[in-house]
């Protein structure tokens, strides 16, 4: 069971809806602790604290400063004994390291692929997509609109301005350990998946496992990377280790349940998926079906947040499958991401209208 230190006292999350949990500092085993974010949706970044000793390790940190000065500010129960004095990146999506540079003076480890990775999305790229969002609102034209309060609902809660990069300064590949005032941190890189250099941090001594985003609770699973089997090896791997306390990347603590169904989602996918991938189905309209199928919406995973992120992933499943994906390339990526998140955002708007 967790006990709350510190909370934020919200009702609302930051993308406005009714928090399912409380926002704030949970102690989940001794001196192991996670701050879990309501409800887990875009930037709602769960992050871990590990006191060992007189010190602490911080894994993960928050999309912009903001939330990352909040979190400090809400830890002091625990920092003012024991000041973080190690980082562990379990990713590189800015919602896991756009914090880092508040611990610039300290070792910040992370996977190699994941370092690699680190200057790919700048912060000023998704500061001009937040200003720009409210323009796009403004233009009914192919779904334009949609793609502008999508981006704008998404990126509203968060100050990008000031938050600059600050890579890893300690990479591994494989697996390495971490030995802290005699606490053992266990990193294990199981991606490529979610992303190219997922990591988990096991804590074999207080039967802990932080994730990372290759679990989400309550939230639509994401494979940006691939591929997916990648994930789902990782699951796997996570409930081998029978942790007693399962922190995921977004939503609340998990079970061996929360782990089984996640695998359950990403065998759905694949196999509702597949057959029309074969056809020569584009993944947005294979998606849609999907999403629109009654096995789906009789499913657990219909009532997730986010459940348009399918069509990330079916992207991704369809370069696995060597299928066409109709993304833009070369100079014109960038373009090709608008264009991709303007699809994703029309699956919200069928939802809506549906």
């Amino acid at each position: 069971m967790s006990r709350l230190i510190a909370g934020t006292g919200r009702k609302r999350t930051r993308l406005g809806d009714a928090t399912l949990f409380a926002e704030g500092l949970h102690e989940v085993a001794p001196n192991t602790f996670a701050w879990m974010v309501p409800n887990g949706s875009w930037g709602e970044t769960n992050l871990g604290l590990v006191r060992c000793g007189d010190q602490s390790v911080l894994i993960d940190t928050c999309w912009d400063l903001h939330f990352m000065r909040e979190v400090l500010q809400h830890a002091q129960p625990v920092l003012r004994h024991a000041p973080i004095r190690h980082v562990i990146n379990t990713h590189a999506d800015g919602d896991h390291w756009w914090g880092n540079q508040l611990f610039a003076q300290v070792p910040i480890t992370a996977t190699q692929a994941s370092a690699d990775q680190v200057h790919r999305h700048p912060p000023a790229q998704l500061r001009a997509l937040q200003l720009g969002a409210t323009l796009m609102q403004r233009l009914p034209v192919a779904q334009v609109d949609a793609l502008g309060r999508y981006m704008g609902d998404m990126l509203r809660p968060y100050r990008f301005q000031g938050v600059k990069v600050q890579a890893p300064t300690h990479t591994f590949s494989g697996e390495t350990t971490l030995d802290v005032g005699g606490v053992v941190l266990h990193l294990t890189e199981v991606g490529p998946g979610h992303t190219d250099g997922d990591c988990i941090v096991h804590l074999p001594q207080r039967g802990v496992v932080y994730t990372g985003d290759i679990l989400f609770v309550g939230v639509t699973p994401v494979a940006w990377a691939g591929p997916v089997s990648g994930i789902v090896a990782a699951l796997e791997r996570v409930l081998a280790l029978r942790p007693e306390v399962i922190v995921p990347g977004h939503g609340w603590l998990a079970s061996p349940a929360d782990v089984q169904l996640q695998i359950d989602y990403w065998d759905w996918a694949q196999s509702a998926l597949h057959p029309l991938a074969r056809t020569g189905m584009a993944p947005l309209q294979a998606s849609r079906e999907a999403l629109a199928s009654r096995t789906f919406n009789a499913s657990p995973f219909a009532g997730w947040i986010a459940p348009e992120r399918l069509f990330t992933s079916a992207c991704t499943l369809w370069r696995e499958w060597g299928v066409d994906t109709g993304a833009l390339a070369g100079p014109m990526a960038a373009l090709g991401a608008l264009d991709h998140f303007r699809k994703q955002a029309s699956l919200v708007s069928a939802a809506r209208t549906g």
